[in-house]
């Protein structure tokens, strides 16, 4: 947007003629409106900075505010060090149901009814529908059946859907304590930076297209990955890199997350290409 429009859609903000505003984390830093009641982080920040300024646009000046964020489980490894900065501790609840959007939908539903009546919205104009079946049917029954309609019309084939029920893996403080910290000694004691795990049965190795002419350490792809997957520096294998390449042992089953993770991150500044290694190992 340019600037233009960027005003034009937060004095519809401010004029509460629009309710809901999707925005990039740097147009969000610059939002102070007095009425947001909710944030909605559709992941979760990378790092825990980016939560503050995130949910900082609710809560402002000793108001209340909610944040919600939509968590996948390889993510809850983020989310803890988010608590962990924070020194806040963030309630896991689960998705609702089906059965529970369909409750709630009603009880809308309800409440609708139940304001339009009390304020005689102009119902004289509808006389002549419900009018005529009054002779045939019980207008109770006339009441259900338009209730029915009325539902039916607001909902959408995919809210058939249910939304499998996920665990969140419990924390493991002990591997959280062996992942590499800002400021610790590399490589770590009794481990050669290009030594570990070789590819076997069950791992795989991916090619990452930054090197030592990028400045790119071993360091630099175990936190890049550690920090954007869930695997630990304990789960990632050898590392070995060349002038304008390396090549990282990761888990088989965890191949594809970290691939598509480090793809929307960048390692030494710079983003690189990430995909599995063409040629088996010798």
């Amino acid at each position: 947007m340019d600037q233009k429009q960027r005003d034009r859609v937060m004095a519809r903000l401010r004029s509460r003629a629009i309710d809901l505003l999707v925005a990039t984390d740097v147009a969000a830093r610059g939002l102070d409106i007095d009425q947001l009641t909710h944030v909605v982080n559709y992941d979760v920040p990378s790092a825990p900075e980016s939560y503050v300024h995130r949910i900082g646009r609710v809560g402002r000046a000793g108001r209340d505010g909610i944040a919600i964020t939509l968590v996948e489980p390889r993510e809850h490894r983020m989310l803890k060090t988010i608590e962990r900065a924070t020194k806040r501790p963030i309630t896991i609840e689960k998705l609702p149901t089906v059965a529970d959007l369909r409750a709630m939908r009603l009880e809308l539903m309800r409440t609708t009814l139940r304001e339009s009546l009390l304020k005689d919205d102009n119902l004289d104009a509808f006389r002549a529908v419900v009018g005529p079946l009054d002779a045939e049917f019980d207008l109770f029954e006339v009441a259900l059946a338009a209730v029915k309609l009325a539902h039916e019309a607001s909902g959408t084939p995919r809210e058939d859907e249910e939304i499998p029920a996920v665990e969140m893996p419990a924390t493991d403080d002990r591997r959280d304590s062996r992942k590499p910290k800002a400021g610790d000694p590399w490589p770590p004691a009794g481990r050669d930076q290009r030594r570990g795990r070789r590819a076997t049965a069950g791992t795989t190795r991916l090619f990452v297209g930054a090197g030592r002419s990028a400045g790119v350490r071993p360091q630099d792809l175990v936190g890049a990955i550690t920090g954007q997957s869930y695997l630990s520096g304990r789960d990632i294998g050898a590392i070995e890199i060349a002038d304008r390449f390396s090549l990282v042992v990761v888990p088989e089953s965890a191949a594809d997350d970290v691939i598509a993770a480090l793809r929307q991150t960048s390692i030494r500044g710079r983003s690189a290409t990430v995909r599995r290694e063409r040629f088996p190992a010798r």
